[in-house]
């Protein structure tokens, strides 16, 4: 598929496609001298967006699919890859929750104090 349909299909734009193209991350085939977007495209697209939404670096992504390439998808080197990291996500998600807990408390308690003066 062209361009134009491939956008529309994943509901973005020609710059981010481009941007990703040059990043190695999405590899359409070039037939007569354009570009031919196809399922694994639209796939590997979705999982890009999908590992962003959690946390991921577009860095990240790009040795994810480093890895995915030059050892296949169900290597070991690739889940270990991927294990370690959504652990650092997840410490990361972790502390964050924390300081909002902690940030929740002091609110709260704030209320608390001025409910008491009225």
């Amino acid at each position: 598929m062209k361009i134009s349909e491939f956008i529309k299909q994943v509901n973005t734009t020609k710059d981010t496609i481009r941007h990703y193209e040059e990043l190695d991350l999405v590899k359409p085939k070039w037939i007569n001298g354009m570009r031919d977007y196809s399922l694994k495209d639209i796939n590997d697209f979705h999982a890009i967006k999908e590992m962003q939404l959690i946390g991921f670096t577009l860095k990240d992504v790009q040795e994810i699919f480093n890895l995915k390439r030059t050892d296949g998808c169900g290597s070991e080197k690739l889940i270990q890859g991927l294990l370690n990291s959504l652990e650092q996500e997840l410490e990361s998600v972790l502390k964050e929750e924390q300081e909002l807990q902690h940030k929740k408390n002091k609110v709260t308690k704030m209320m608390l104090e001025l409910n008491q003066l009225m």
